[in-house]
């Protein structure tokens, strides 16, 4: 299915372009204003030519800023373009293929432990970064033949995934924390020329090499054989385009950090214009993306002059994407075919009684080796147990049952999501419910004082289950079709990281709380909350018996199951419901990224447990069983440093979803 043929009809928006140059106007004119405090134009060129301090900041400071966001968002559209056409997918981007993402975690790794290296070139570093993401997205698409939902999950999850890891770096290098969090949300801050002109002529070669090679490029909107035909080749093609894609986007994270959904927007406003050839598209997605990103950040300049604070660029169009995310699913076809089974729909387990044994021998394992097993003062490893123990064991304690608790939580709630929408990536994780559980934990702390932990938990609540509402309710018509469900999600998760960013880079005190809840540390745990979210876990136990015979019948589709008498709108909305309080239980204390939701289900159905109710049950069991090592493993690997548990149980389980992603795309189950 070609990009084009995704979208009901091209629509007529004429009035975009206009648009946006009155809103870059306008917002150029308030920044400059408060910058250089005059939009006299007789001062502002004898300002242009002084040598005072406001000359200085307009020549060496406003100006350069204002080049380089036009430069940068053509370069990120022109990107962008390239990847949409290339894969034929409408939602192909430098943010959701994981580009930008791997670029800055390997630029942050040469930067912090091999900075002789630097001396290459930061976008040589990055572009390393990029290609090796890139390669990895693309081997891992392959095998399903590029489908678009198997790219743009690939990606997101690849992500998700450096961005757990670089998080991870900035927390063990903690001076360098808010820096990091500056640049990596898209800082366009300049103090000179010596950036903008070096990318000025990379972002220029890349769009001449684009314009020269347009006509051949038009080759891939036809069928391999046809191309093949009329003398080309589609593979060097595609690599060709790939590769510049890469290029451009390496260059301009090195310079400038990551912009997130610029590449997205510029080619998606042109599509909805109607224009087709492909040379006009790139030329036009180039202009849309300068004066996106320029409009943004002319809006964050007038915002931190009115705030007094530094605000990322990349926050601002972090923010914007997730809207702009669900204007595109709404633009879609809704033609679109019911989900199939993707998912195991046998009801019979395999080894039921040895498989939970084996499932409960792990656990005890596990759990055993976080109780017993820890450092000295000195960091010597030791066997604890009567003194040593009861010494520990106040901290120690808490941190093993809150793992324990949200482990549980998150593989049920994981699990019900899995079933329900019969995708097997679908996961509070992946499916934006902890992001918008975060965001309502996030009203709750920034409105009120010393907000309690049930107020906390009724927020986040609030939050995942208007999240996951909203998403079901975008995709009803499509029939909850899984790559719409999955778009929807990956706007609130934009959002959320543009959120994140924004208080980050604000210096609110609040916020450094918020990052390392974000991370989803155990640290300062108590027995008092520790026993609250164990009480919830516990709780949801004996809901599970009521809901295996609908989770047995959900993967059927909605047809079949319809017709087995069950009422489909009731039933979902209770699990929904169910799943959004334990999620927003869980998020409280391991933080929106863990997926522990997405791997714990995945690996009990590989124990033999496809019974809905063995499978909750299996599901809940590894799942603790992870959050549990995964806490013990930050605590003990990095000693005296620590490692959240929700960034240790991440970085974990990216080996495990990448070799799950192969499996998808052979058709496995």
């Amino acid at each position: 299915m070609t990009s084009q043929a995704m979208y009901k009809h091209p629509i007529q928006l004429n009035a975009v372009p206009a648009v946006l140059c009155v809103l870059s106007a306008v917002l150029t004119l308030l920044s400059l204003d408060i910058e250089v405090g005059s939009l006299n134009p007789t001062e502002i060129i004898d300002l242009a030519t002084g040598s005072d301090t406001r000359s200085l900041l307009l020549t060496q400071g406003w100006v350069p800023r204002f080049l380089i966001a036009l430069v940068a968002g053509a370069g990120l559209a022109i990107a962008g373009g390239l990847f949409q056409h290339t894969l034929k997918n409408p939602l192909a981007s430098p943010s959701t293929l994981g580009l930008a993402g791997g670029a800055k975690l390997v630029l942050t790794l040469v930067t912090l432990y091999v900075p002789g290296a630097l001396v290459i070139g930061q976008d040589t570093i990055a572009l390393l970064g990029a290609l090796c993401v890139g390669f990895l997205v693309f081997a891992l698409a392959r095998r399903s033949g590029f489908s678009p939902l198997i790219v743009i999950l690939t990606g997101m999850i690849i992500a998700l995934y450096c961005g757990a890891v670089t998080t991870a770096l900035a927390i063990i290098h903690h001076e360098w924390l808010k820096s990091l969090f500056i640049w990596g949300s898209g800082d366009l801050t300049q103090d000179g020329w010596y950036i903008l002109e070096p990318l000025t002529v990379k972002v220029m070669v890349g769009a001449a090499i684009t314009a020269t090679l347009a006509r051949p490029l038009e080759m891939l909107n036809l069928s391999d054989h046809q191309a093949t035909v009329l003398g080309a080749s589609p593979a060097r093609l595609r690599l060709l385009c790939l590769l510049i894609g890469c290029w451009l986007t390496a260059t301009i994270v090195a310079a400038v950090g990551i912009i997130g959904f610029v590449g997205l927007a510029g080619p998606a406003i042109t599509r909805m214009l109607g224009i087709r050839r492909l040379r006009t598209k790139l030329m036009m997605s180039a202009a849309f993306g300068a004066l996106l990103l320029c409009a943004a950040d002319q809006g964050v300049q007038v915002l931190s002059g009115y705030i007094g604070t530094l605000v990322p660029a990349g926050a601002l169009t972090g923010i914007l994407g997730g809207p702009l995310l669900i204007i595109l699913i709404r633009q879609l076809r809704s033609d679109a075919q019911p989900p199939q089974n993707t998912i195991a729909v046998s009801t019979a387990d395999r080894g039921h009684l040895r498989n939970h044994l084996l499932v409960l021998t792990g656990v005890f394992v596990v759990v055993t080796g976080a109780i017993l097993i820890g450092r000295d003062v000195h960091g010597d490893w030791e066997l604890q147990w009567n003194g040593a123990l009861e010494t520990v064991w106040p901290w120690r304690g808490p941190r093993i049952l809150g793992a324990m608790a949200a482990g549980t939580m998150l593989a049920i709630a994981g699990t019900v999501l899995q079933r329900m929408t019969a995708n097997p990536m679908a996961s509070p994780e992946s499916l934006g419910v902890s992001a918008g559980a975060a965001i309502g934990m996030i009203a709750i702390v920034f409105s009120m004082d010393a907000p309690t932990a049930w107020l906390q938990i009724a927020g986040a609540t609030i939050g995942a289950f208007i999240t996951l509402g909203a998403i079901f309710a975008l995709t009803r018509k499509s029939g909850y079709a899984p790559e719409r469900i999955l778009i929807a999600g990956i706007a609130i998760s934009a959002l959320f990281d543009g959120f994140i960013a924004f208080l980050m880079a604000g210096g609110d005190p609040r916020a450094t709380r918020l990052l390392a809840w974000s991370s989803g540390s155990t640290y300062g745990l108590g027995f008092d909350r520790a026993t609250i979210l164990a009480s919830i876990a516990v709780a949801s136990l004996p809901v599970l018996p009521a809901f295996a015979r609908w989770l047995n019948l959900f993967p059927l589709g909605p047809v079949t199951t319809k017709s087995l008498g069950v009422d489909l709108s009731l039933s979902r909305g209770v699990m929904l419901l169910f799943a959004s309080i334990l999620t927003a239980a869980a998020t409280l204390l391991v933080g929106p990224l863990s997926f522990a939701g997405l791997i714990a289900p995945h690996l009990a159905k590989l124990a033999g447990l496809r019974h809905a109710l063995s499978h909750m049950i299996g599901a809940a069991l590894i799942g603790a069983a992870l959050m549990i090592a995964a806490d013990w493993l930050g605590r003990m690997l990095f000693f005296p440093w620590e490692i959240p548990a929700g960034l240790m149980a991440a970085i974990i389980a990216g080996p495990i979803m990448v070799w799950l992603l192969l499996r998808i795309g052979r058709g496995a189950t």
